[in-house]
């Protein structure tokens, strides 16, 4: 006959603590996991926000392609030579809807010199985009940006953003913020003079 064991057979369910620690592992992989989802998350994220060029002064601003009011495929490079003043606006934007008429007068009296102003709608679509360009009499192209893919691009964070890119294709000016009367005769005004 057989004699009885002192020590109990082992069982992971009878082992003290052991229960709680496959809890701990299995909890750890849980949090470790859902981390690693989130660095994921937050690095595809950023890449699709990073730039492809950071609009800089003194460096050419990369090229764009966006459609206007009427779909009309619209390029920066269509302006080479010219003076162009590039805004991105939104309509439910206070300040951008403060600096339209002072861009729309600035345009009237010095279209004739070559400037160009191209208001890039920041998000919306093209319809909320035309009744405001409607509004406020608009004369200058307004380009759509429905999805802000440029805005995002460029790292455009606050509306309005203002750059002006002089005839050399250099950007000047980077403005963000409100584009007061005052701004916009000295820190515009002296690169639209040919």
């Amino acid at each position: 006959m057989e004699e009885p064991s002192l020590t109990p057979p082992l069982n992971r369910e009878s082992t003290p603590g052991a229960g709680r620690q496959g809890r701990l592992a299995a909890a750890f992989l849980v949090m470790a996991g859902v981390l690693v989802i989130l660095i994921a998350f937050t690095l595809s994220a950023l890449a699709r926000r990073l730039p492809g060029e950071l609009p800089q002064v003194g460096r050419p601003l990369p090229d764009f392609n966006l459609p206007d009011l009427n779909g009309r495929a619209v390029r920066l490079s269509d302006y080479s030579g010219q003076p162009v003043l590039i805004n991105f606006w939104a309509s439910w934007c206070p300040p951008c809807r403060a600096e339209m008429p002072d861009l729309e007068a600035l345009y009237t009296e010095h279209q004739t010199e070559g400037l160009v102003i191209l208001a890039i709608n920041s998000g919306e679509s093209q319809s909320i985009a035309a009744a405001f360009a409607e509004e406020y009499g608009l004369s200058f192209p307004v380009l759509l940006d429905e999805n802000a893919a440029l805005s995002d691009q460029w790292m455009i964070n606050n509306l309005p953003t203002t750059i002006l890119v002089g005839r050399d294709g250099l950007v000047k000016v980077i403005r963000v913020g409100l584009l007061r009367s005052e701004q916009i005769e000295s820190a515009i005004m002296p690169h639209l003079i040919p």
